[in-house]
């Protein structure tokens, strides 16, 4: 991360006000009744008893779309980790993990920046204003600096082990920025729309064709050797998407070693 401090600040990058975060969960659950549970209760129940009929009904109206699958909403074999599993298998999968990285990121930054509004107003999430922190909010703050490194050392920086396909615009911009100091999520957000872009043009309607395809193969075929190969491709899906999964996990374990190795 030495090489990064040579380069220039790029006012373009920016971050955006407060306000680019949504309300956090905690004033979600301030504002719920009581009667949110039963309405919830019979949401499920009038949602269960038609998920048979919606995933019998393969048409394009009724498939998810990317981000639905991406937040794991999609229904039948429209789930994350099929999604995940497809893409490993098409030697892409870096792009869903960076996806989900900067993600849980936002939620990160979102939780410390909410939390030091109180006592510290005039932090913005970027280094220069660390010092109107206290000593476990400075402790907290570098654990997110410590993500922001994961992430460019795993996706971004030239040669990385998952490098992204980012133009020299994207990926110059993002280092400059966390060069300077900013940490904000935002300095994140033209990555994951082009990674978003990417799949969405590319990945995503393979996966749905993919998909179509099996159901229509099972659909023609008798209900016996239907059944028998529905369950066969569950058992193959659930294996596939553990490989995905221990694979990320591994490999991030070997980023936090090499972080703690190299602060």
């Amino acid at each position: 991360m030495h090489q990064q401090s040579t380069l220039f600040i790029d006012s373009s990058a920016a971050p955006t006000s407060p306000s680019y975060f949504a309300p956090s969960p905690k004033q979600h659950k301030q504002r719920r009744s009581v009667t949110s549970f039963a309405s919830r209760q019979s949401r499920h129940s009038s949602s269960s008893s038609s998920e048979n009929e919606d995933d019998d009904d393969d048409s394009i109206v009724n498939r998810p779309s990317l981000h639905q699958i991406l937040i794991n909403q999609g229904r039948g074999q429209y789930t994350l980790d099929n999604f995940g599993a497809f893409l490993q298998s098409q030697f892409c999968y870096e792009n869903l993990a960076f996806w989900l990285a900067s993600r849980q990121y936002k939620l990160c930054a979102q939780s410390l920046f909410q939390s030091v509004q109180s006592s510290a107003p005039m932090f913005t999430l970027h280094s220069d204003t660390a010092h109107h922190l206290n000593q476990s909010q400075s402790r907290a703050f570098s654990d997110l600096q410590i993500k922001m490194r994961a992430i460019l050392e795993t996706f971004v920086l030239p040669s990385s082990p998952h490098e992204l396909n980012l133009s020299d615009a994207v990926r110059c911009r993002l280092l400059r920025s966390v060069a300077e100091g900013d940490y904000h999520p935002q300095v994140l957000e033209q990555a994951r729309e082009s990674i978003m872009d990417l799949m969405k043009c590319s990945s995503y309607p393979m996966f749905l064709e993919t998909v179509a395809a099996k159901r229509a193969s099972n659909a023609g075929s008798s209900q016996s050797t239907s059944s028998s190969s529905t369950q066969q491709d569950s058992h193959h899906s659930d294996g596939s998407s553990g490989s995905w999964r221990n694979k990320a996990k591994h490999h991030f374990k070997l980023v936090s070693k090499m972080l703690k190795r190299n602060p």
